[in-house]
């Protein structure tokens, strides 16, 4: 591509690089357009004999077809493409759920040439259908046919799943075991029932059922095992207290049962006190205190993965320590700020 000023007479064909006005101001022509004959006769008659415009090269690729093919490498499942023009290309989600982004493929791409760009959502946010989760942005009014082919050959690199997709989530039966004693089982049933239910019917699942036993290994055990026969695909267990150890109650619990602690501590805040386990398949949350609260938190951010059917492990926990200090609770007993 050859940018820069080209004699009126010779700039049929060529591409417009600036807007023109007309001697009132007015707008006539806008930058990108490929001018025709007819078009140079206007030019002339405003006076220009000179325009600065794009001349294209045999291995140009013109911008709406480069962000096109690039958005296409791009777009995996549950994401559609518009390409709207002026060098741009829109990912849109077609569902509801967690945005995966295979940052290393994004990164890669990014640099290979600084007129190709490519902008997401951060991975693991959970997004809507028809909302914008990557814009493609051409900067140039074409681009090196062999950079885009460099883009749709790392997108093949990193398989079916592209760089960019929505996982989808699922319709979940969910049970809430509480473990209390009797004389706190109604505060700790008002605590969590309520915020529960409202996440799970955000997310297009429910809680099915409400359990509630003695704050002993033994009987949580019984309510895990008996919910995962029952069919459930996500427990959630809250106790009188928060588990702060592997060998505390509910950890206890989960291991007798049959089950896998998987982390205990998340590197969140409101929440670090989660617990996440396995019983099979069946994901297993030991509730952190801040799930009473609708307020953002560390069950937001696991929550809708699971439910896409997302196997969480330590590793995928560990990361969450970037971009994960919420705003504090207001019931919070040691505020983070000296009054």
């Amino acid at each position: 591509m050859k940018y820069g000023p080209v004699p009126l007479r010779e700039a049929v064909g060529t591409i417009l690089a600036h807007h023109v006005l007309d001697h009132e101001g007015r707008r006539i022509f806008t930058k990108g357009r490929l001018l025709s004959p007819s078009d140079i006769e206007t030019l002339a008659a405003l006076g220009h004999t000179v325009i600065t415009a794009v001349m294209l090269e045999a291995n140009d690729l013109i911008e709406n077809e480069a962000a096109r093919r690039v958005g296409e490498a791009l777009c995996g499942p549950g994401v559609s493409l518009q390409s709207p023009g002026v060098g741009r290309a829109n990912l849109i989600a077609r569902v509801d759920g967690p945005l995966r982004v295979n940052v290393d493929a994004l990164n890669r791409i990014n640099a290979i040439d600084e007129g190709i760009t490519v902008a997401t959502l951060r991975e693991h946010t959970l997004v809507r259908a028809r909302q914008l989760v990557t814009l493609v942005k051409v900067i140039p009014f074409a681009v090196p046919s062999a950079a885009v082919a460099d883009v749709e050959a790392i997108a093949r690199d990193y398989g079916p799943a592209l760089v960019v997709s929505v996982r989808p989530m699922r319709s979940c039966s969910v049970a809430l075991i509480v473990s209390a004693p009797d004389c706190a089982l109604e505060r700790l049933l008002a605590d969590f029932t309520r915020p529960t239910q409202a996440r799970l019917e955000k997310l297009g699942s429910r809680l099915d059922v409400i359990v509630h036993v003695p704050h002993q290994p033994i009987d949580i055990a019984e309510a895990i095992r008996a919910q995962h026969a029952a069919g459930r695909d996500l427990l959630i267990l809250a106790g009188i207290s928060a588990t702060m150890d592997r060998d505390d109650i509910i950890p206890q619990a989960v291991r007798a049962a049959g089950g896998t602690v998987s982390q205990l501590g998340v590197p969140v805040d409101p929440g670090s006190l989660l617990m996440l386990a396995w019983l099979d398949a069946m994901p297993i949350i030991g509730a952190p205190g801040c799930m009473k609260s609708l307020q953002m938190n560390v069950i937001d951010l696991i929550l809708p993965r699971l439910l896409a059917g997302e196997r969480l492990n330590r590793a995928d926990l560990v990361l969450m320590g970037h971009g994960g200090l919420f705003d504090d609770t207001p019931d919070r007993p040691m505020p983070r700020r000296e009054e």
